[in-house]
């Protein structure tokens, strides 16, 4: 193995902080070592980390960059890791576990993004507690770094990693030896594989019989642009069973981004759940703000499990019932939609409220911090947008959204050189964003740097032609104020530079 020094893992992550806003803590700088080490593995032309940081401060740098990042961020994981999600695993197993005996097969679990093992382990203590033995299931998990793989198929841990599995489990499925505990063979029966596999490929795995009945993904599509994210859920939607069960982020969501899954409430986490008959599944169409916020009432014998469609709610009012009946609790894309129909009827202070009051239930969502910072920017609160924005990065530093309307509030509020910052970085993580080269050559001209200002607009054209859609992209957040033609913006762009 080529060798990673540790004073160039400080300078990496100043680069990374530098050119993407992600900050890599100390504490992290062990996942930083595996992922640099897995690079340096396929790149036989850099010597060490010496060399490969070089690389990544040339001019060739970006592109490598952007295939460190991914391995950057699978190292954080942990045993258990969001109990409302496990929660409703153990929820919906039995059911998973009875429909395949009944069919002679078993119940197919893809752990998606498996880091170093902590996922698919917990998953197989789940089915194993759940009364499943190992020739029920078939646990297969994968994950694009190889480093990350190895650890995870060594299935051995240091104390501090096994913390959160529960006493009962612990000495059930684990043996100490010294400073570690290794996962006992007996729970590796459950765990078909654990390989290498990158997402962004023609070819997903499937499980010896039909498609998978679970696939856990989370917190690795927020690192892909929209386009890969989008032809990655066609992937996983074909690869699930009907009914099958998808597990993502919970900083990731599907709203206006792709159809052909149902948004379903087991146990108090959200799932994605491709429906039993078939549906259409692709990139969503934009989406046209409903008129009303569209509010789910409570049936008289409510089912424990919900389905909330992914299509555009109803622009008409559902009819009121003779009672008053108790409404239903709404998730986080309930609200969303809700607030974006009273944000489109002009009606601000109160779609700010609906927000405001979806973030302090805890339902930290990308897409709700987006829209309500540019709500604040339209009330003219540029400290409080300035704030959103700021949560929406702390949620999710990678991304190229909150980077881009981030700047745009800066520019907007007389800050060229922040701005500047902010969307270079959206367009290192997005460079087919027209809109940001746009804002980029607006914040060149305010900084009088024409030269630089004509590079910006040249590639905003540069950008529209390789992706006329522009625009109309699937932002997560809703920014009336930007036009849906990305048109507008090549044609700004072209009239900039005459002027230029």
């Amino acid at each position: 193995m080529k060798p990673v020094a540790t004073e160039h893992l400080l300078d990496l992550a100043a680069l990374l902080k530098e050119r993407v806003g992600l900050h890599v803590r100390r504490e992290g700088h062990s996942a930083l070592r595996i992922a640099v080490a897995a690079r340096l593995e396929g790149l036989a032309a850099v010597a060490d980390s010496g060399a490969y940081l070089a690389l990544l401060r040339s001019g060739a740098g970006d592109e490598e960059l952007r295939r460190l990042l991914p391995l950057v961020t699978v190292g954080k994981t942990s045993f258990f890791r969001d109990e409302r999600q496990f929660r409703a695993l153990d929820a919906i197993l039995p059911g998973l576990l009875d429909r395949a005996r009944s069919g002679g097969r078993r119940v197919g679990i893809w752990s998606a993004g498996c880091a170093t093992g902590e996922e698919p382990y917990s998953i197989a203590m789940a089915a194993a507690e759940a009364g499943a033995s190992p020739d029920d299931v078939e646990i297969l998990a994968t994950d694009v770094n190889p480093e990350a793989v190895a650890f995870a198929a060594r299935g051995a841990y240091e104390p501090r990693r096994v913390r959160e599995i529960p006493a009962h489990f612990l000495g059930r499925h684990f043996d100490r030896d010294g400073d570690a505990f290794h996962v006992r063979a007996g729970l590796r029966r459950y765990l078909r594989a654990i390989r290498p596999h990158n997402l962004v490929s023609s070819a997903f795995p499937r499980p010896a019989e039909g498609g998978w009945d679970v696939v856990f993904c989370r917190n690795v599509i927020i690192y892909f642009d929209t386009p890969t994210t989008q032809a990655v859920l066609a992937q996983f939607h074909e690869a699930l069973a009907p009914g099958g069960y998808l597990f993502l982020g919970y900083s990731e969501s599907l709203f206006r981004l792709f159809d052909g899954f149902e948004l379903t409430e087991v146990s108090g986490a959200f799932l994605y759940r491709r429906p039993e008959a078939p549906t259409r599944a692709g990139p969503s169409a934009p989406l046209a703000p409903p008129s009303r916020p569209h509010l789910v009432q409570m049936p008289a014998a409510p089912p424990p499990v919900r389905h909330l469609s992914l299509a555009p709610p109803p622009t008409a009012r559902p009819t009121a019932p003779a009672r008053d009946p108790e409404p239903l609790p709404l998730a986080p894309q309930e609200y969303l939609d809700a607030a974006v129909a009273l944000f489109a009827d002009g009606r601000f202070g109160a779609a700010r409220e609906l927000l405001e009051r979806l973030l302090e239930k805890g339902g930290d969502d990308l897409a709700a911090r987006l829209t309500l910072a540019n709500l604040y920017g339209v009330l003219r609160q540029p400290d409080r947008a300035r704030a959103s924005y700021e949560a929406a990065l702390a949620l999710e530093p990678l991304s190229a959204e909150a980077h881009l309307f981030y700047g745009i509030h800066l520019l907007s509020g007389g800050d060229a050189e922040a701005a500047a910052l902010e969307l270079a970085r959206a367009l290192f993580l997005d460079p087919d964003l027209a809109l940001g080269h746009y804002y980029l050559g607006r914040c060149r001209e305010a900084q009088r740097d024409v030269v630089r200002a004509r590079l910006a607009y040249r590639n905003a054209l540069e950008a529209y032609r390789r992706r006329p859609d522009g625009r109309a992209q699937a932002f997560l957040g809703y920014y009336p104020d930007i036009p849906e033609d990305g048109s507008a913006f090549a044609r700004a762009a072209e009239y900039a530079l005459a002027a230029l």
